[in-house]
């Protein structure tokens, strides 16, 4: 009361009023602060794992190479990098099947040949790959940057570079589903092989995709949430080209397409309806190929399938 009937500005009630106040402040902040402290600890357990010896975010050296154990730092480093779950499904879906046009893509690979970029008409990069020192091995980055972690990988069986298999690191339907404990997807299975075609030899491809179900869509073959009955199904095949005895080659309409010879031109068609094609792949310049694709393939698998015949000579 005394202190409530004097005005704040006197010398002599507003220090010790200030005095007071600040005690009150301290222990205040010293339980907010205790608070807050007990929240971190609590957080600091749930992370690292306190029962399971999990993640051990300061000791990075010996945390296990197991994707599940990365999940939460794999989605908050790629939302602040606007990579976030949902996005890599955009590239693995194929446009409808009865669109009458093809997408049409570029794949630019660095000079050195350690990148290869797919970038659409406008000349926006829609992924990048990073082939490993010893090209058995593709890492797909979603975006114009390279990430931390790939959202696909590509991996050959063998030094053979025959068989190939396209994965995708998070399982898509894993993270729809909501599941805390996410698998990788198995997306597609390419085989290479040589056909004798005339006096020449020609690389030749089938491609490999999971089955289809009644509703249209295709099987998950999901190590966490896949169908363990599902199967695979041979749906693309390399387009034979035709023996010319006049120039001594072997030739290939591409449309208009191509404008420079390669041992990579190639392009594939339905396995049970030949004719029209739904892969080309062209080399334009140096550096510079156009890949084109329609259903059943997405840009994910169009660029992977590019890449396994980036040894081709």
């Amino acid at each position: 009361k005394h202190l409530g009937r004097h005005r704040f500005c006197s010398s002599s009630i507003s220090l010790p009023f200030f005095a007071m106040a600040c005690v009150v402040m301290d222990a205040k902040q010293g339980k907010d602060m205790a608070w807050y402290s007990k929240i971190g600890a609590a957080v600091k357990d749930k992370v690292q794992g306190k029962d399971q010896g999990c993640v051990l975010p300061e000791i990075v050296g010996n945390v296990p190479d197991d994707p599940r154990q990365w999940r939460g730092f794999e989605l908050a480093e790629a939302m602040e990098q606007g990579l976030g779950p949902g996005l890599s499904l955009l590239h693995i879906e194929p446009p409808p099947e009865t669109a009458m046009k093809e997408e049409r893509l570029v794949v630019v690979r660095a000079q050195n040949r350690s990148s290869y970029k797919l970038q659409d008409e406008a000349g926006k990069t829609v992924m990048i790959a990073k082939p490993s020192a010893d090209g058995l091995r593709f890492e797909l980055h979603v975006g114009h940057e390279e990430t931390q972690r790939p959202a696909f990988l590509l991996s050959a069986a063998s030094s053979a570079r025959n068989d190939w298999d396209l994965t995708s690191v998070r399982c898509e339907e894993c993270e729809l589903r909501g599941k805390r404990q996410c698998g990788r997807r198995s997306l597609m299975r390419l085989t290479h092989y040589v056909e004798s075609v005339g006096e020449g030899q020609a690389f030749c491809m089938d491609v490999e995709l999971p089955c289809k179900l009644e509703d249209g869509s295709r099987a998950v073959l999901c190590d966490c949430c896949g169908d363990a009955s599902a199967s695979w199904s041979v749906e693309l095949t390399a387009r034979r080209p035709k023996w010319n005895p006049k120039h001594k080659s072997l030739t290939l309409d591409f449309h208009g397409r191509c404008s420079m010879a390669s041992a990579k031109n190639f392009q594939l068609e339905d396995a049970e309806r030949p004719g029209k094609y739904m892969f080309l792949f062209g080399k334009v310049a140096e550096n510079r190929f156009t890949l084109d694709h329609k259903y059943p393939l997405g840009a994910v698998q169009a660029f992977a399938i590019s890449l396994s015949a980036s040894h081709w000579k």
